[in-house]
């Protein structure tokens, strides 16, 4: 199944921790086009400890895309403690001394005056269990699979628009490889014609205009053997096939070898246009190439 590589899914959660503790948190991702994987997360300090393991969870799961994850925190039952930090008291202490030895000032310092210094007292957050840690290391994971879900969806309509446009292709190439057998055909008859008049000029005539004749003639030979493009067309038609066929795959990850395929087709179609001096041929090229710029737009979007 093809995924796209935007998508976006949310949830908000509750964790139970103890009895009558409940962690509330709201989780979005979101995922972006990029040449590799990449993750920024936004979780709480809470969290901070297995940001690496919720990385590691999203790469497994999502491959290939710019994935950005926030964690909020929107309720929790958890019992802080109220500490005081005593070695900011202290620095405050020892500084406040300093300044009544040095200034002569005799004032008593009191506790109510020590309160109202800032980062005086902190919130001390009771860390989380290793069965709590576990709990949303796997609600993550659903949340991920949502977003492959919106990704697979998008992918549906990437690989329709692919589709149309190798259809495009194929026909053009059909009507390139008619149009050059023709072109075939023609010369073969201007070849034969040029042949012809060889083989029919008198001596006197043919000293005459032998040299103009084989110079025709080895043009003509050289045109017949350049408009030769049935190798280009069966590689071509080969890498149409395994386009087709490697959207209906079920691999994960589609969009790199599909780039490269399509650079490939790319290739044998200048190839063809730099054989062939016909109109038509080079009028269809010109559209497959059309059609291949559109094909690589959207395999850059698919994971």
């Amino acid at each position: 199944m093809v995924q796209s590589m935007t998508g976006y899914a949310s949830s908000i959660i509750e964790i139970p921790i103890k009895e009558q503790e409940r962690l509330s948190l709201s989780i979005s991702i979101k995922s972006l086009n990029s040449r590799y994987f990449e993750a920024t997360c936004k979780v709480p300090y809470l969290l901070a400890n297995i940001d690496v393991s919720i990385q590691r969870i999203l790469k497994q799961k999502l491959h290939r895309g710019h994935v950005y994850i926030t964690v909020k925190i929107q309720h929790d039952t958890l019992k802080h403690s109220v500490v005081p930090s005593l070695s900011t008291v202290k620095g405050y202490l020892k500084a406040i001394k300093t300044i009544k030895d040095e200034c002569k000032i005799n004032d008593a310092v009191s506790l109510q005056s020590i309160l109202q210094l800032p980062n005086i007292l902190q919130v001390a957050e009771e860390a989380l269990t290793q069965k709590t840690e576990k709990a949303i290391l796997k609600e993550i994971e659903g949340i991920a699979d949502q977003l492959i879900k919106t990704r697979k969806t998008e992918g549906k309509i990437l690989v329709g628009d692919i589709t149309t446009q190798i259809k495009i292709i194929a026909k053009k190439l059909t009507e390139i490889e008619k149009a050059s057998l023709k072109a075939a055909v023609e010369k073969k008859q201007e070849l034969n014609t040029v042949i012809s008049k060889l083989q029919t000029f008198s001596p006197e005539e043919l000293c005459t205009n032998k040299c103009l004749l084989e110079n025709q003639k080895t043009v003509l030979l050289s045109e017949l053997e350049k408009i030769d493009i049935n190798e280009e067309i069966v590689r071509a038609n080969s890498h149409i096939t395994t386009i087709l066929e490697w959207l209906k795959s079920e691999s994960d990850t589609k969009g790199k070898k599909l780039d490269f395929i399509l650079q490939e087709l790319n290739r044998e179609t200048n190839t063809i246009a730099s054989k062939c001096s016909s109109f038509t041929i080079s009028s269809r090229s010109i559209d497959i190439k059309a059609a291949l710029e559109k094909c690589r737009e959207q395999a850059q979007n698919i994971v």
